[in-house]
């Protein structure tokens, strides 16, 4: 019985890694590749994460994971919708998104 469990569990695991390319890719997220791959972002979101525009979310000092999974989701255009933040992530890679999101979380949440 204990032998299941613990092979369900690790199926679930394996599972789960799969479900989020953004988790497998964050602990060899480049952040300085990430700002220079982010440039695009700035319009909205600011090079220091916080949002010029309002109704734009702040991305600096956001979870990495989060960040990655959105980014993740926008690209897919099924789980998020939205025209403009679509087009700006179909054309990331999964390393391109890994290195934005370590950017963005990397960024003090006042800006400063």
């Amino acid at each position: 019985m204990l032998r299941n469990t613990r092979l369900v569990g690790g199926l679930l695991l394996l599972a789960v890694t799969a479900y989020a390319p953004g988790l497998a890719h964050a602990q060899m997220a480049d952040s300085g590749a990430g700002k220079k791959r982010a440039a695009v972002c700035f319009a909205c979101h600011s090079e220091n994460g916080i949002s010029i525009i309002p109704g734009t979310p702040n991305l600096a000092g956001q979870d990495q994971t989060y960040l990655a999974n959105a980014l993740t989701a926008y690209r897919g255009a099924q789980l998020r919708q939205d025209p403009t933040m679509t087009a700006m992530a179909k054309p990331l890679s999964d390393q391109d998104i890994a290195n934005i999101a370590a950017y963005f979380s990397s960024l003090p949440r006042d800006g400063k």
